[in-house]
């Protein structure tokens, strides 16, 4: 499957997919170190860091995106380290995929 990262979101994209930012405001830029790893991310939501990378596997096998200034971008993010990174402005979408899991 081809990336999605910067492919421009058409209106249904914006309607069915979480949105952040816009092409009027911007969201500004981040760093490297402000993607999460799974050890971050577990010590974020308090869950255990086997659970943080289950959890960030199923979101790359769903291929989950999210809209961010009019493009959309992929909710996990592989740098090139071999370790998944969860995006900084994806952790909603994050947290809404946790409460679902815990809701089971």
């Amino acid at each position: 499957m081809k990336s999605v990262h910067g492919k421009s979101a058409t209106a249904e994209d914006c309607k069915r997919l979480k949105t952040v930012g816009s092409l009027a405001k911007p969201i500004t830029t981040y760093s490297k170190d402000d993607y999460l790893t799974p050890a971050k991310v577990a010590k974020r939501f308090d869950i255990s860091t086997e659970k943080a990378k289950s959890i960030m596997k199923t979101l790359i096998f769903k291929h989950a995106t999210f809209v961010i200034n009019g493009h959309k971008s992929p909710v996990i993010v592989n740098m090139g380290t071999g370790t998944p990174r969860l995006h900084p402005l994806a952790i909603d979408i994050f947290q809404d995929y946790l409460n679902k899991q815990k809701a089971k």
